[in-house]
């Protein structure tokens, strides 16, 4: 669904991993979307070993407060998105402004942040008990993922990642209005492109988002340390940087101008299937919050 997609791009890494198992989610169907979400904590808890050395006791911490962060968020939080799918539906009965697209990016982003708070809470409270040596191993193990996708990325050629990032957006869109038109691929591409001449920005975003990240670890002893983080991860999801806040807005901009060029584009058949696929998300999500 291009225009829910989530908007988490630049993101410091082991943040990232928690906030794509918590969308991700949304983006399965049926019986997949169920289990997906049902199993949310061990996601999470699967996603942060890479990045947490944690003892016994801090491990059965975390795994409570993840478990207990997964029934806050389907009473809580599901709801939200449920409301939101609905009035998308209503909405897409006519074509959408650029207005209304960036009305659905802030409220579906707000959505993701309140999702992401309710789980981050729980890991913080375990990451301020972590001694020294797991605090450097957590940071070593994120900037040496850093350092991978910057080698893998250095390895491909401009043309290569433009073809990957279209192959991707391609794959989404596909999934939610179905066979593209011609001058659909166009648009997609025109996305493409825009996100990779912004590569830049969102590369010196996340090294900004690291160096925050080290400095409140560092700090994890102070009272603010929880709200440090959940201001950083809001910040994260909500696509801010105080620094590079008016290049992100004129992406944003150019995006959904994009964007709303797609949605007018879109075939009656294309609409019936992307409705049909909020139809089906929507009722996955209200089993969901009737615990099924």
């Amino acid at each position: 669904m291009i225009i829910v997609e989530a908007f988490v791009q630049g993101a410091v890494l082991m943040w990232k991993r928690i906030v794509t198992a918590i969308l991700m989610v949304f983006m399965l169907s049926s019986c997949t979307l169920k289990l997906g979400y049902n199993s949310l904590d061990f996601w999470i808890d699967y996603y942060l070993s890479d990045y947490l050395d944690l003892n016994s006791a801090q491990q059965s911490q975390l795994e409570q407060g993840l478990d207990s962060a997964l029934a806050e968020h389907r009473k809580q939080i599901l709801p939200q998105f449920h409301r939101l799918i609905f009035s998308l539906q209503n909405d897409l009965k006519q074509p959408l402004t650029a207005e209304q697209i960036a009305h659905y990016h802030d409220a579906f982003t707000k959505a993701g942040q309140a999702s992401a708070v309710v789980f981050v809470a729980p890991i913080t409270k375990v990451v301020k008990t972590m001694g020294p040596k797991q605090v450097s191993y957590s940071l070593q193990a994120i900037q040496e993922e850093i350092s991978e996708r910057k080698k893998e990325r250095l390895s491909k050629t401009a043309k290569e990642r433009l073809q990957d990032r279209y192959d991707e957006l391609e794959d989404k869109a596909t999934d939610w209005i179905g066979r593209l038109t011609q001058p659909q691929k166009q648009l997609i591409m025109q996305l493409a492109q825009l996100q990779l001449q912004q590569s830049t920005v969102f590369q010196n975003i996340a090294q900004n988002n690291v160096s925050q990240l080290t400095k409140a670890l560092k700090q994890r002893s102070a009272p603010e340390f929880e709200q440090i983080i959940t201001l950083q991860v809001k910040n994260i999801i909500g696509f801010e940087s105080s620094i590079y806040q008016s290049q992100l807005d004129k992406y944003l901009a150019q995006r959904f101008e994009i964007m709303r060029q797609l949605n007018h584009s879109l075939s009656q058949q294309q609409l019936q299937h992307l409705q049909a696929e909020l139809t089906e998300l929507r009722k996955d999500i209200a089993e969901l919050i009737q615990n099924r």
